[in-house]
């Protein structure tokens, strides 16, 4: 599939911003087997007095920037066209356990670089209740690619979609507890539930195909940025799970960045002088080309 995005975020401001430093997480990364972009481009208003880009450890292109005029409006425009394939997952696979164990004690280069998404991070914190959560799925000498889509499942059954109930710090564990969230937050949550059993998963920041036709189901997420997991299988690689629309991610998922957590992969954030209160306005669209 071939598409064309653009993604816009402007900012109005009441009082003028005197200086603003930014990063952004919005050049997106080639994956060999899964995407490639053709054309890429990123528009900051009013232009920066200089910017620089660079590779971070998860592999991302970020870019970091510096507005040093008076400014009442802000907008980065990320745009370009993207081909992307269906994102393939094994048939069968070792089973859980054993998959923890490997990545307990890892030997080869890619066992020992995807332990780098065992661990909590920041925003993906968890507990006991978590992980007795996860224990429903992981039963013993269960195939882990069984268990990984389980649990999606049950995530997208038990949870409620609801925009505006959570904030960008809401940690996992408040997510079991109130039953609803947007993509981020059950991303979030699946990515806690696994690594609180051992095993090593992340996540994806990216885009969703919206859907034109009156007879397609749309899928919860697009018309904005999207987020989805992870998960990392020895003598396989990786696998991607969408939890909010029960699925694998395919080719409809287009990836932008991937991390441990969204802190990781942020499309936009950073600090101002002055400003006052302002108004924010973000908008994606992901259209099918020939």
């Amino acid at each position: 599939m071939k598409y064309r995005i653009i993604h816009k975020t402007e900012y109005k401001y009441t009082q003028p911003v005197t200086i603003s430093q930014h990063l952004i997480h919005l050049e997106p990364r080639d994956e060999a087997d899964r995407q490639r972009w053709s054309s890429h481009y990123v528009k900051i208003v009013p232009e920066p007095a200089y910017k620089i880009s660079r590779t971070d450890i998860f592999g991302n292109r970020v870019m970091a920037f510096s507005i040093e005029e008076e400014h009442k409006l802000f907008q980065v425009t990320a745009g370009g066209e993207a081909e992307v394939k269906a994102n393939d997952i094994p048939k069968s696979t070792l089973n859980w356990e054993n998959v923890r164990d490997i990545l307990s004690h890892p030997t080869t280069k890619e066992d020992i670089e995807a332990c780098m998404y065992r661990y909590t991070s920041p925003l993906v914190m968890y507990d006991g209740a978590i992980r007795r959560y996860a224990q429903e799925s992981f039963t013993r000498q269960r195939p882990i690619i069984d268990g990984v889509l389980e649990i999606s499942h049950r995530i997208y059954k038990d949870f409620e979609y609801s925009p505006g109930s959570t904030r960008i710090g809401t940690q996992p564990s408040e997510i079991l507890r109130d039953r609803k969230g947007v993509c981020q937050d059950f991303a979030h949550f699946m990515i806690a539930a696994l690594r609180s059993i051992g095993l090593s998963c992340g996540y994806i920041s990216g885009y969703l195909h919206t859907r034109k036709r009156e007879e397609d189901k749309k899928l919860i997420g697009a018309d904005a940025t999207h987020a989805w997991v992870f998960v990392y299988i020895p003598g396989y690689g990786y696998i991607e799970v969408d939890p909010t629309n029960d699925c694998v991610a395919g080719q409809e998922h287009i990836i932008v960045s991937k991390g441990r957590d969204f802190g990781d992969v942020s499309p936009l954030k950073g600090v101002i002088t002055g400003g006052g209160p302002h108004s924010l306005q973000v908008a994606v669209n992901v259209e099918e080309t020939k």
